[in-house]
């Protein structure tokens, strides 16, 4: 695949002063749980979340007294599919219309300008999903990602396809979470690469190929932290290094994932037709009493207590709150 074209953001003239306040469209975010108005449509896939956005002219303010950053930080994706977005964050902003997207991170202050009418598909995912620290977006922020080539064009197509048909995914949603999870970390990673100027970026983004790597190979049983290394051209001790920065090693997190992706099957009820070995054997556990033994170790419950005590409540809320 060719690389991506990493277009520079524009620079398009902007408003000297906030929308007026007397018109209600000022809006200061407080809580980055609070679901922001217009939310038509909140979908869950797994530790991904999808959600639909309508509304007129606003702006929305997170200012720095606000954020506490000792909390689980959210790096949003943002595609308007009518309208105009002003994203303002980390000294940049990028003006984006269809079929281009934008970034920004919950942990640092941002305003965000919808200057018309606007209707907005949007993604969320934990800086810990992505194996991102909020120093590592902020390469990644307020800057216009081009939607019409590369895997730029996948993922615009992607919040394309989730308006139109999210609503009618009704098993393995967790498989589909961590499937849009891999496809953002792919991006990430090439984004991440182009705009490299040190050593860390470009370690960050190695770290992003490596988990995607890893995510499709999980049902392997010899996928082990030398397989990983010897793929990726560097050693196991350089491996382990770049996983320690996130507090974790390849071995715990190759486990962690495959358990994770267990534990999305046995939520699933489209797939009860499977055994518990079934369900492990598909991740890379072989043998259902280590399987069951390592599953009870990571939640506090057996594979067959949780499929009977599983949580059955719809997947689709327009009450519930969501990450702004």
């Amino acid at each position: 695949m060719l690389p991506v074209q990493v277009p520079i953001a524009r620079q398009t003239a902007v408003p000297t002063k906030p929308i007026a306040r007397s018109q209600g469209h000022l809006e200061i975010i407080r809580d980055h749980r609070a679901e922001l108005d217009g939310t038509t449509s909140v979908r869950q896939f797994g530790e991904v979340r999808f959600s639909l956005v309508d509304g007129g002219p606003r702006e929305l303010i997170r200012p720095s007294r606000l954020i506490d950053r000792s909390a689980e930080g959210y790096l949003r994706v943002c595609r308007p599919l009518t309208g105009e977005i002003w994203v303002f964050q980390d000294g940049r902003h990028a003006v984006v219309r269809d079929p281009e997207f934008v970034c920004y991170d919950s942990l640092r202050p941002y305003k965000i300008v919808m200057p018309e009418p606007f209707r907005m598909a949007t993604l969320l995912f934990p800086h810990r999903l992505m194996g991102l620290t909020p120093k590592d977006t902020e390469l990644l922020t307020a800057r216009s990602c081009t939607g019409s080539e590369g895997l730029g064009a996948l993922v615009s197509n992607l919040l394309i396809g989730l308006e139109k048909h999210s609503g009618k995914v009704g098993t393995a949603i967790g498989l589909l979470g961590g499937s849009v999870a891999g496809l953002a970390a792919a991006f990430f990673a090439e984004r991440m690469r182009s705009l490299a100027a040190d050593a860390d970026a470009g370690r960050q983004a190695l770290m992003l190929s490596i988990q995607a790597y890893i995510r499709e190979r999980l049902a392997d049983p010899d996928l082990t932290p030398a397989v990983v290394a010897q793929r990726h051209n560097v050693s196991l001790r350089y491996l382990q290094k770049i996983f320690q920065e996130h507090n974790t090693s390849p071995a715990r997190w190759i486990r962690d994932e495959r358990l994770a992706r267990c534990r999305a099957e046995l939520a699933d009820p489209g797939l009860d037709h499977l055994s518990i070995a079934a369900v492990g054997e598909r991740s890379g556990f072989y043998g259902a009493s280590h399987f069951s033994r390592l599953f009870r170790d990571r939640y506090g419950i057996t594979p067959r207590e949780f499929r009977k005590q599983r949580n059955t409540s719809p997947a689709e809320s327009t009450g519930s709150p969501a990450p702004i």
